[in-house]
């Protein structure tokens, strides 16, 4: 498999396109990336990790049918709320400045087949209040204040490139034919249509990451093949600070998680009577977490209360103080443990 064929491959699991083997390869570049938190990303020890995840990567897909075809891509994800109408994407005199030149190439891309558009435009939003800019292709961007953003007039036809400095949110169309890449020096965030937050400030020592909606492809800018890269694929609440020095990738949970389906949004949490397993299990499939209970003889403890309306932390709380229980975040994951009910 080649660099491009392994590029189709990430471009799958973006778009939920990938079968339980290709998704199962796809994940463990993350896991063995973030498996241990504070290894140094030094050249060596970063090469043998990416050769164990290339081999394995290889092995999954030689194993599959030959003359598979083009990729049917197909997004998952919906955005949650439309936050953005057609009249907020009016430029105000004195807050936003544009400017014309030659499109800067330089950390876009090395593609020899990607021709790039000569003339760009770069929004600075100089004022103290967040500003709506609206691209070609239907997307739009919440350009914070003192941040600016750089795109071509006219996107290419095989991607769709940003540059930005500062915070940003990011509502993208879906295009399943041209990803969208956002540029923030030395991160790229690669998606296909989704919804999600990026903080990159020149004078910062991190970029961060947060996604509202959709799957998220977040990896290190560097001249290295695809599969060689250090990065993380992030799934809806999850995040990703990127430390600019150590090069380390820090994977956690946004302040506030959200319900990711529409029908779990309108979802009543009452509990009657209920295990703290099958209490759990509504809270893991209504915002996408993961929840684990180190003690075991915790899920026989009897939940009542009505969660509903309340943040996923608050819920947290009241569930582990009705069972006599504690709850810690470790990274993405939530770890429950405590002395339990007394019977």
């Amino acid at each position: 498999m080649n660099q491009h064929e392994f590029d189709i491959l990430l471009q799958k699991y973006l778009s939920g396109a990938c079968d339980p083997d290709e998704e199962k390869k796809i994940l463990e570049w993350t896991d063995l990336t973030l498996s241990n938190k504070n290894m140094p990303l030094g050249e060596s020890e970063l090469k043998m990790t990416e050769t164990k995840i290339w081999k394995r990567i290889k092995a999954s897909v030689l194993s599959a049918p030959s003359g598979f075809g083009k990729v049917g891509w197909q997004w998952l994800a919906v955005a949650a709320t439309v936050i953005i109408i057609s009249s907020l994407a009016i430029f105000y005199p004195g807050h936003l400045r544009q400017l014309n030149s030659g499109f800067i190439a330089k950390d876009i891309s090395d593609d020899p087949g990607l021709t790039l558009v000569k003339d760009y435009v770069e929004i600075q939003n100089v004022s103290d209040h967040s500003k709506i800019v609206s691209l070609e292709d239907g997307s739009f961007v919440t350009l914070t204040g003192d941040s600016r953003l750089k795109y071509p007039k006219h996107f290419d036809k095989k991607v769709r490139q940003v540059e930005l400095e500062g915070e940003a949110f990011f509502n993208i169309q879906k295009d399943s034919s041209r990803p969208f890449f956002v540029y923030t020096g030395e991160l790229v965030t690669q998606v296909l249509g989704t919804s999600f937050n990026v903080k990159s400030y020149k004078d910062s020592k991190t970029i961060e990451v947060n996604v509202v909606t959709g799957r998220v492809s977040v990896y290190e800018n560097t001249q290295k093949a695809p599969h060689n890269r250090n990065g993380v694929i992030l799934r809806p609440n999850q995040k990703i600070t990127f430390d600019k020095e150590s090069k380390k990738l820090v994977p956690g949970l946004v302040e506030e998680p959200v319900m990711q389906n529409t029908q779990d949004k309108k979802l009543e949490l009452i509990f009657e009577d209920a295990p703290l397993s099958e209490v759990l299990s509504v809270i893991q499939k209504a915002y996408g977490v993961e929840i684990v209970v180190e003690k075991p003889s915790l899920n026989d403890c009897i939940f009542l209360g009505d969660l509903t309306g309340l943040p996923l932390h608050t819920q947290l709380r009241l569930i582990c103080k009705s069972v006599n229980a504690s709850y810690e975040l470790r990274g993405t994951v939530f770890f429950i443990n405590g002395d339990g009910c007394t019977k």
